[in-house]
């Protein structure tokens, strides 16, 4: 049977494939893997979030189709929760809706505003949901280079004036996936500034917004920034704040009428999010945020980093420290692009990294590690991964 066109185009997603090499490793017998491949918490979820889950789920009321836009509750709580950690005031009415995780929102916010012949600016490196969605929306994809020399920022003012005329969405992650840099509040200006000129839509992904690890640099909401609500939206999920990421929960904060344009497109493609769910995330909002949760878990993520990144400096391996997110993006060797060293990685010693091309281009050189793992495996990868390193030849030039 014929598949459609545009399938053929669209290249393996990368998780599905380490997946599968990893399930082939187990099943001949290999046991001893570390896992830095998906960003998937290791830790649970605070109990009270199950629990609000259980006793919710058991209420019959809670069992029909829930509203496509998410409970006014929800919305009402996560507008609160932005006020109290950014400071800005969202109406839960029009410029809040609930997301089967940020993930679904960031792909359908293509097919809203991205037509046959368009343009959609994606940074390279970056989180696949934005180059697919625009590529299933018939867009085309203009991939904006991140690198260290730039600081991990796309260059706007690079963009001749036909391609600011055909763009219709940027997208921007700070704290960036795969990097774990943010973005200084000059560029942000300057970014809302572009899009409000060329009347592109800004689309934040602040997946990564309390994952952080100076408490005297928080990340910022495009919605604190002056005109930053006017011209874009932001998406924030539950996954790596509350370590809720089976879960499939998140939200779309900012400009009312993206936001029911999202609505729009929501609306024919599922039917909602199961209303307990929503109950335990604002639970989260409410009683996790209020705890000694979120520190504790930051402190455990720095706990991470700070072994690897000795371990990567005792070596002469230059990592770049990430101020946000759970990730590292490593460099590989003078003579392996990150593909081959991943292969390299897994095959050898047993240790699984995602490639860096696997997140664009730019990334041929990287690999990226989730430290979503407990410590101790943190250790025996990290030294495993360092070993490699040491019987490879010189270290790499950064791009």
């Amino acid at each position: 049977m014929l598949k459609a066109d545009k399938l053929k185009g669209l290249p393996p997603y990368i998780f599905a494939r380490l997946d599968e090499r990893v399930y082939k490793l187990r099943e001949s017998g290999v046991r001893d893997i570390v896992d830095f491949g998906k960003a998937d918490p290791d830790h649970s979820t605070p109990e009270a979030v199950v629990k609000r889950l259980q006793e919710t789920a058991a209420d019959p009321e809670n069992h029909h189709y829930p509203a496509f836009k998410g409970s006014l509750f929800f919305r009402e709580h996560v507008a609160r929760w932005y006020q109290e950690r950014f400071g800005v005031t969202v109406d839960p009415e029009t410029e809040v809706i609930a997301l089967l995780g940020s993930k679904e929102g960031l792909f359908h916010i293509s097919l809203a505003y991205i037509s046959q012949g368009d343009i959609g600016l994606v940074p390279d490196p970056s989180f696949p949901a934005y180059n697919d969605g625009v590529f299933f929306a018939g867009g085309e994809v203009l991939r904006l280079p991140l690198t260290r020399a730039n600081g991990y920022l796309p260059d706007l003012d690079s963009l001749d004036e036909a391609t600011r005329k055909r763009a219709k969405i940027l997208f921007l992650n700070y704290p960036n996936n795969p990097t774990g840099v943010f973005a200084p509040p000059e560029f942000m200006e300057r970014a809302i500034r572009f899009c409000r000129e060329h009347e592109i839509l800004l689309c934040y992904d602040h997946a990564y917004s309390e994952v952080y690890y100076d408490e005297h640099n928080k990340p910022k909401s495009l919605l604190e920034y002056p005109g930053g609500q006017d011209v874009g939206v932001e998406f924030f999920t539950f996954s790596k704040t509350f370590n809720m990421a089976g879960w499939r929960l998140g939200a779309a904060v900012g400009n009312k009428e993206v936001i029911n344009s999202l609505l729009v497109v929501q609306s024919h493609i599922n039917s909602g999010i199961f209303a307990p769910i929503q109950f335990a995330g604002v639970t989260a909002l409410t009683e996790v945020t209020h705890s000694n949760f979120p520190q504790e878990q930051r402190a455990e993520y720095k706990r991470r980093f700070d072994y690897a990144l000795g371990r990567f400096k005792a070596i002469g391996w230059d990592v770049h420290p990430p101020e946000g997110t759970v990730y590292l993006w490593v460099p590989t060797p003078e003579h392996l692009n990150g593909e081959e060293f991943a292969n390299l990685l897994l095959d050898e010693y047993h240790v699984v990294v995602a490639p860096g091309t696997a997140f664009g281009e730019t990334g041929d050189r990287y690999v990226r590690l989730s430290l979503t793992t407990e410590y101790e495996n943190v250790v025996k990868g990290i030294d495993r991964i360092c070993d490699a390193l040491q019987k490879q030849v010189e270290p790499p030039a950064l791009p």
